[in-house]
């Protein structure tokens, strides 16, 4: 076999990264990282940081405001509960037949 057959070149599709292949073992013999340079700067990839941090913020106020409401609602349920207990019959209990 020629040297071409023995391995395979496969681009990576998310680091778009070279690999060589070895046909037979699917083993992977050489990898060659990709010369293209990330587009985000530093100061932008702070400021995404900062949006990000804004988003989790904000996301967590609106999930403690809807925590509170709902523990609100359950709270009230419960005082209407204790007020009409008294409306409820004691159940009959099989000792008391004694």
């Amino acid at each position: 076999m020629s040297k071409k057959s023995d391995h395979l070149t496969v681009q990576c599709t998310c680091c778009e990264a070279v690999l060589t292949v070895d046909r037979l073992s699917g083993e992977v013999l050489f990898t060659e990282k990709s010369k293209k340079k990330s587009g985000v700067s530093f100061e932008d990839a702070m400021q995404q940081l900062q949006r990000d941090k804004e988003t989790a913020d904000d996301r967590f106020r609106d999930a403690f405001a809807k925590e509170a409401s709902r523990m609100k609602t359950v709270e009230d349920k419960f005082q209407e509960a204790l007020k009409r207990k008294d409306e409820l019959e004691e159940p009959i209990r099989p000792l008391d037949y004694d």
